[in-house]
């Protein structure tokens, strides 16, 4: 008689997990960068590149860790055929765990229809719920139609859509004829208060709620000579703000974030009653910032409730190339979003 030993079969694990920073920062960075190709911006790229990076750290992936923007990345994974096929990342959007944001909520093409993406955000939403957060807010692309029904389904309401715009290499506008009575001058931290009404006038409810990108402006305003000297120095770039006053109010503005290395950044805002009348103005104040790198591209991030300084920016040979719809479900009572059942449209 013969006696053979058969090797011990790997156990091949299935299903949902928690993401594993030392195991799956690989496989999840190809996942997200395959989901998310037509949507990463410059940065997107660089940190992703930086998650293949820190994949091969091995023991020292606990020092690179730190200060990273992986670093408080939690969420899950699903796993099927032995590899991970699916994931949602979450991460505090508050210092206190109040909101959390919902990130990468990705499914391979070949395991879709099958109800991953929506266990993955059934748990994401439960885990955020038992951290004591209070609502989750994600972005979608408009026209991602599955995902959009599935986060409907789940009690997801809209903020808001931002369009991101561009245009490479600097548009040339004809000079600004700024009309009598009006003032156009450098804003500075004595003006901060004039510019915190004025965002608040301007933005709606819904949207002021998350905007935390326009509250930062508002306490990061112009850059002084010195800052300025040095931004142009040192290749970092620098900021300018400009006001608009009529009869001593302050009713637009712009931003220009002069960056020698990469995309020039341009954001507008107007008081809501003056809308239609100084966009194209504010805009060719903000392009002329920028003029001593008229190579580089200039984008523009505005708002579904900015239809004029849209139009201001596509009349210029600006062109969308992305569009997010922001999102937002309070997490207090999970249990009626949870019973939803599985959507063969689900991405």
């Amino acid at each position: 008689m013969v006696i053979t030993h058969s090797r011990p079969t790997a156990l091949v694990r299935s299903g949902l997990r928690e993401i594993d920073l030392h195991t799956d920062l690989r496989a999840l960075a190809d996942l997200i960068g395959d989901a998310f190709a037509d949507e990463l911006d410059a940065a997107g790229r660089a940190s992703l590149r930086e998650m293949r990076t820190m994949a091969h750290m091995g023991p020292l992936l606990g020092l690179f860790m730190v200060g990273s923007d992986w670093g408080g990345l939690r969420g899950f994974v699903w796993e099927a055929d032995g590899r991970i096929v699916g994931c949602a990342t979450m991460q505090r959007a508050d210092t206190y765990g109040r909101r959390w944001i919902i990130a990468n909520v990705a499914v391979h093409p070949a395991y879709r229809r099958r109800g991953i993406a929506r266990r993955l955000m059934e748990a994401t939403l439960d885990r955020i719920r038992q951290l004591g957060g209070e609502w989750a807010v994600l972005q979608v692309r408009p026209d991602n139609v599955a995902a959009r029904h599935l986060y409907e389904r789940l009690g997801f309401e809209d903020l808001f859509i931002e369009t991101t715009l561009r245009h490479t290499p600097l548009p040339i506008l004809p000079p600004s004829v700024v009309p009598a009575g009006v003032q156009i001058r450098l804003l500075t931290d004595a003006d901060r208060a004039a510019v915190n009404t004025l965002v608040h006038q301007a933005t709606p409810d819904l949207a002021r709620w998350w905007q935390t990108r326009r509250q930062h402006a508002i306490d990061y305003g112009s850059d002084g000579a010195f800052l300025s000297a040095w931004g142009r120095l040192t290749g970092q770039g620098y900021r300018r703000r400009l006001g608009l006053f009529v009869v001593g109010e302050l009713v637009g503005m712009v931003d220009a974030d002069v960056r020698p290395r990469h995309d020039h950044r341009l954001d507008l805002v107007v008081h809501p009653r003056e809308r239609g009348r100084w966009e194209t103005l504010l805009l060719t104040l903000g392009l002329s910032e920028l003029n001593a790198y008229p190579q580089r591209g200039v984008t523009a991030t505005l708002y579904d409730y900015q239809p004029e300084a849209i139009a201001a920016l596509e009349a210029a040979g600006f062109r969308p190339v992305l569009r997010l719809a922001t999102m937002r479900k309070s997490v207090r009572s999970l249990s009626r979003s949870f019973a939803v059942e599985a959507d063969h449209g689900e991405f």
